[in-house]
C-alpha cells in the first residue's frame, strides 16, 4: 500500500495504523493516529478483536523489513485484510503527508 492510499484510509472505521519504528522515532513523528507496535511482538492482544478489521503495518523505509514482518504475524493470528506501506515513514513525509508527535 503507498502513502495516498493509507491516507485515504485515515479516520475510516475499523482502520488501524501501526507504527513499527523504534519507540524513539514514534515519538518524534508518525502518521497521525497510528499506534506504535513492536514488529517482533505482534499478538492477537495488541490488535482489535475484530480480525475483519484493516490493520496497515508501515516502518522507516522500504528498505526496512519490520513492518513486512509484523503483517506476516498479523496473517498469521488470523487477520484478512492485512497491509504494509512498503515506502514507510520516508515514504510518507516525502509525499508530503502530514504527521504528529
Amino acid at each position: 500500500m503507498g502513502p495516498d492510499s493509507l491516507a485515504a484510509l485515515l479516520g475510516r472505521p475499523n482502520v488501524h495504523v501501526y507504527d513499527c519504528n523504534d519507540a524513539e522515532l514514534y515519538a518524534e513523528e508518525h502518521v497521525p493516529g497510528a499506534r506504535w507496535i513492536e514488529y517482533d511482538h505482534v499478538t492477537a492482544a495488541v490488535l482489535p478483536q475484530d480480525t475483519s478489521a484493516v490493520l496497515v503495518f508501515y516502518c522507516y523505509s522500504s528498505e526496512c523489513p519490520a513492518s513486512h514482518s509484523a503483517a506476516l504475524s498479523a496473517h498469521d493470528l488470523g487477520y484478512s485484510h492485512v497491509y504494509f506501506m512498503l515506502e514507510g515513514i520516508l515514504g510518507w513525509m516525502d509525499a508530503g503527508l502530514p504527521t504528529e508527535p
